[in-house]
C-alpha cells in the first residue's frame, strides 16, 4: 500500500508541476503578446466577439480602400474635364472671330486649322487613361479606346453606357466615373437635337473652311460648355460624398478597434502579478515533487 500511495503522490506531483508550468507559460505568452485571449477556450464569448469585431474592421478597411480608389478616379476625371473646360474659351473666341465680317477667307482658314488642333486635344482628353491603363471614359469596356475619328467629320464612341460604382459603406455606393457617351456624345443643341461635342466643333471648322460660318453653332458651344460644367459639378459632389463617408468610416473603425482592445488586450499589471504567483506556485510544486521523490527512494531502502 505504501508503494501505491507513494506512486500516486509521485503522479500528482508531476501533474501539479505540469499544470503550474502551463499556467506560467500562458502568463508569459500573454505578457509578450499583450493579449488576454490567446485561444478561444480562454474566453469563448470574448473570442467570438473579437472575431466579429475584426471582421467588421476588415470590411470597413475595404470600404476605405474603395473610397480611395473612387477618389483617385474622380480626381483624374476632374483633371480631364478641367482640360476640356480650359479649351472651350479659346474655341469660342475663335468662333466669334470667324463670324466677324472683317475676317477674310484666308483668316477663316487659319482659324479652322487651329480649331482642328483644339478638337484633336479634346479627343485626347476624352481618351484619358488612368495609372492602370484603363480609359476612364469608356464605361465598363475600359480596356478599349473609346473615341475615334475614322473619317473627316465622323466621330465614333466604342465604349459602353456603363456607370461604374464602388461600395464605400455597407449602405452607400458612389459612382467613380462617367461614361464617355454621357459626357461627350449626348449633348443637347440649340435646336433640341443631340450631338457630340467633336461634331459641333467640326461643323464650325467646315463653315470656316467654306467661308460660310454659322452663328447657330456658337449657341451649341455654349450648351456644350454648360454640359461639361454640370458634369464636373456631379463629380465634385461625389468627391464631397467620399470625404464625408471616409470620416464616418474612420470614426466607426476607431470605435470598433477600441472595443476590440477592451475585449482582448491584457491588463499588464494584473498579468505580471499573476505571473509572479504562477512562478511561486511552480517553485512550490517542484519542491513538493522533490520531497515525494525523496520519500519514494527512502521506501526502497
Amino acid at each position: 500500500m505504501d508503494r501505491v500511495s507513494t506512486s500516486m503522490l509521485f503522479d500528482r506531483g508531476i501533474s501539479s508541476m505540469l499544470e503550474r508550468q502551463s499556467d506560467l507559460s500562458r502568463a508569459q505568452m500573454q505578457i509578450s503578446t499583450g493579449k488576454r485571449i490567446l485561444t478561444p477556450k480562454d474566453d469563448p464569448p470574448g473570442a467570438a466577439y473579437a472575431l466579429d469585431l475584426r471582421s467588421t474592421i476588415t470590411q470597413v478597411e475595404q470600404y476605405q480602400s474603395n473610397a480611395d480608389r473612387a477618389r483617385s478616379r474622380l480626381e483624374l476625371q476632374e483633371a480631364s474635364l478641367k482640360g476640356v473646360d480650359d479649351l472651350m474659351p479659346r474655341i469660342m473666341e475663335l468662333t466669334i472671330q470667324g463670324l466677324s465680317d472683317t475676317y477674310s477667307p484666308v483668316a477663316r482658314q487659319a482659324i479652322a486649322e487651329e480649331m482642328r488642333q483644339l478638337n484633336d486635344e479634346l479627343m485626347a482628353l476624352a481618351n484619358t487613361k488612368d495609372s492602370n491603363g484603363e480609359y476612364i471614359f469608356a464605361g465598363y469596356d475600359a480596356d478599349s479606346i473609346p473615341f475615334s475619328n475614322p473619317a473627316d467629320g465622323v466621330f465614333a464612341y466604342s465604349g459602353d453606357m456603363g456607370r461604374r460604382s464602388l461600395q464605400i459603406s455597407a449602405t452607400r455606393q458612389v459612382q467613380d466615373r462617367e461614361n464617355g457617351y454621357d459626357v461627350f456624345m449626348n449633348i443637347e443643341t440649340s435646336t433640341g437635337a443631340r450631338r457630340n461635342i467633336f461634331e459641333t466643333i467640326h461643323s464650325i471648322i467646315a463653315g470656316m473652311e467654306a467661308d460660310a460660318p454659322n452663328s447657330l453653332f456658337l449657341d451649341d458651344l455654349n450648351l456644350a460648355q454648360q454640359h461639361v460644367v454640370t458634369t464636373r459639378a456631379r463629380g465634385g459632389a461625389r468627391l464631397n460624398t467620399i470625404d464625408e463617408q471616409r470620416i464616418v468610416n474612420e470614426e466607426f473603425m476607431f470605435t470598433m478597434q477600441r472595443s476590440l482592445s477592451e475585449t482582448e488586450d491584457l491588463d499588464m499589471a494584473e498579468a505580471v502579478s499573476r505571473f509572479e504567483q504562477d512562478l511561486v506556485a511552480l517553485q512550490a510544486a517542484q519542491q513538493t515533487f522533490n520531497m515525494v521523490q525523496g520519500l519514494s527512494l527512502f521506501n526502497y531502502l
